[in-house]
């Protein structure tokens, strides 16, 4: 019998295609070749495991971004690297998780804004607080209200009204929001920077 990290791994494979709600145990327990009975066995109910997926997933975004974080060369680096990231993560994701997680999983929905308000926050401060001492990013920018507003635009994309997925490449949308928040916090020594690591992302 597969083990219950396994599980949540081919469980969040089928929320991330088709969306939160719409996945139910049944669909789970068949495609992954076991009973609905083992499954309850597992996770209570489909809260629990939804709410073990974002963790999983969350955890592994973690260990990614830290590990950019030690590796990147300078502030736009560590930027372009997380994007990266990022754009792995998404990619493939139906947009209506992230409004079924808000609709629906109130649990899954408090974890993942818990990290956004922390781990991400942070992330996001230290950067622009290091890009502004390499003279990369502009000295008069206000950290907290650009933190926030970089953790709230990188949400744009999951806005089903505004970029339906039948319409709009996700990724793509991701990256244009991206490269309109990087040129507008970067200085004129930033900005030489920035075109020549766009121009390998949009190859």
């Amino acid at each position: 019998m597969q083990d219950q990290q396994e599980i949540i791994i081919a469980a969040f494979k089928q929320f991330k295609l088709l969306g939160f709600k719409s996945v139910t145990m049944d669909d789970i327990a068949r495609k992954i070749g076991i009973s609905k009975k083992t499954l309850y066995e597992l996770f209570k109910d489909k809260d629990e495991l939804v709410l073990e997926c974002i963790k999983c997933m969350l955890n592994d975004n973690q260990a990614q971004t830290e590990k950019a974080l030690k590796n990147s060369i300078n502030a736009i680096d560590q930027a372009i690297n997380i994007l990266m990231i990022m754009e792995k993560m998404i990619r493939g994701m139906n947009p209506v998780c992230y409004l079924d997680l808000q609709r629906f999983y109130p649990s899954a929905a408090k974890y993942l804004n818990d990290h956004k308000d922390s781990f991400m926050f942070q992330c996001i401060s230290d950067n622009l607080k290091q890009g502004i001492q390499e003279g990369f990013y502009r000295e008069d920018i206000d950290i907290e209200i650009i933190s926030r507003f970089r953790m709230e635009s990188a949400l744009i994309v999951f806005q089903h009204d505004l970029f339906p997925q039948e319409t709009y490449d996700i990724v793509k949308v991701n990256t244009q929001i991206f490269a309109h928040y990087i040129y507008g916090i970067a200085s004129s020594k930033g900005h030489k920077m920035i075109e020549s690591y766009l121009k390998k992302i949009n190859k």
